[in-house]
């Protein structure tokens, strides 16, 4: 769960918006000293943006599969094997069905998260393509 918070805040640095009204405004006026770092820093940001969704990704996919092994589990099991001894019993039906709800709320906030940056990007290779054609003649304006 630790691990979760941590990557949601990293996630969350790595999808930071832009500010697309003062980017649009920069392009319109050619501002090179604006506009390149924005393009310049991109890749950089692409490439943490995927790593990190993957993580994610991957790590929701094993809490997955190890709460539904344990589900099976409880199913599968003879029902002598079902004491009531709590003390070395695993997790509940219950709390198992949580954990899944859990993992369910996780894996729509990083589909979310991924949708939005896969606008951002698309966003941003737009607006780079409007600055090369309207400013990349007109060498003198900065």
């Amino acid at each position: 769960m630790l691990l979760a918070l941590a990557l949601a805040a990293v996630t969350t640095q790595i999808v930071e918006p832009v500010d697309f009204p003062a980017l649009d405004a920069a392009i319109e006026r050619c501002e090179r000293a604006k506009v390149l770092p924005v393009f310049a820093a991109e890749a950089r940001r692409r490439s943490a943006a995927v790593t990190a969704f993957y993580q994610e990704q991957a790590q929701i996919a094993a809490e997955r599969l190890a709460t539904a092994n344990q589900r099976r589990g409880l199913r599968e099991a003879p029902p002598a094997a079902a004491a009531p001894d709590q003390s070395t019993a695993g997790p509940s039906d219950q709390e198992l069905a949580l954990r899944q709800l859990a993992l369910d709320d996780r894996q729509r906030a990083l589909d979310d998260q991924r949708r939005l940056e896969t606008m951002r990007q698309e966003a941003i290779d737009l607006k780079r393509q409007y600055f090369l054609a309207k400013c990349m003649g007109n060498r003198k304006l900065d």
